[in-house]
């Protein structure tokens, strides 16, 4: 598994569950994806966006998500 590491500041919202900034974008390998890795945000905490096939069409994906209400 490759990761990139990518500052908050640059692209992402803080983390919706822990509120932490610093996201890495990783490849991840999905049942349904015909054995083909695509890019998903992950954060520290466990939470993971939606799969994505470009690194800004995850972050786009991450930041659309909706806060974890408390």
């Amino acid at each position: 598994m490759n990761s990139k590491k990518i500052e908050h500041k640059d692209y992402f919202l803080p983390c919706p569950f822990c509120g932490d900034s610093e996201m890495e974008i990783v490849e991840s390998l999905f049942e349904d994806s015909n054995d083909c890795y695509e890019l998903v945000v992950y954060c520290a905490c466990g939470a993971q966006g939606p799969a994505a096939k470009t690194e800004d069409e995850a972050a786009l994906k991450w930041n659309s998500r909706l806060k974890a209400k408390k």
